[in-house]
């Protein structure tokens, strides 16, 4: 990718939908989607992406209920 390229490959578009869906429609995902994930990530990749979505996902709530703010 060139430094100055700010499009985003198959792989990341194709990611960004998945964290988008999850998020949206709280852990649902429809075959459609999953048999798009298959055909760019291996098993262990789209593991690996729901771990990232949920993780952040629970921070985000942690902090939240918390009331902590980023200044």
């Amino acid at each position: 990718m060139n430094e100055g390229n700010t499009e985003l490959s198959e792989r990341g578009k194709l990611a960004l939908e998945l964290a988008d869906h999850i998020m949206a429609y709280h852990g649902q995902l429809p075959d459609e989607l999953y048999n798009r994930l298959t055909k760019h990530f291996s098993k262990e990749e789209i593991i690996a992406l729901f771990f990232q979505i949920g993780s952040k996902n629970g921070a985000n709530w942690f902090i939240i209920a918390m009331g902590i703010v980023n200044e």
